[in-house]
């Protein structure tokens, strides 16, 4: 007899599946949060370093044509990512 619960391995219950999933689901969002602040961070890190020569209380021309540049690189280059991961996400789920 066993002290607590059955000791054989059962399948896992319906509920502990649905559980299982929704900490899976929150764990993916915030993942998410935590990469998409992460990117913010870089942006403003890597772009204003590169086109912010005299900070001041606005962007001149030159400044504001290399953010905007800048930030367009960067969202291809996030897009791409993502789009790769992704795919690369559900390729390992459906092999399981």
């Amino acid at each position: 007899m066993a002290l607590f619960g059955s000791s054989s391995s059962a399948a896992p219950a319906p509920a502990s599946k649905s559980l299982k999933q929704e900490i899976q689901d929150q764990i993916s969002q915030e993942l998410a949060v935590a990469n998409a602040t992460e990117l913010v961070s870089k942006i403003t890190e890597n772009c204003f370093e590169k086109c912010i020569s005299q900070p001041g209380t606005s962007l001149n021309g030159q400044e504001d044509f290399c953010v905007n540049q800048c930030l367009e690189k960067y969202m291809r280059s996030w897009n791409v990512i993502s789009r790769a991961y992704i795919t690369r996400i559900q390729q390992s789920s459906s092999e399981k």
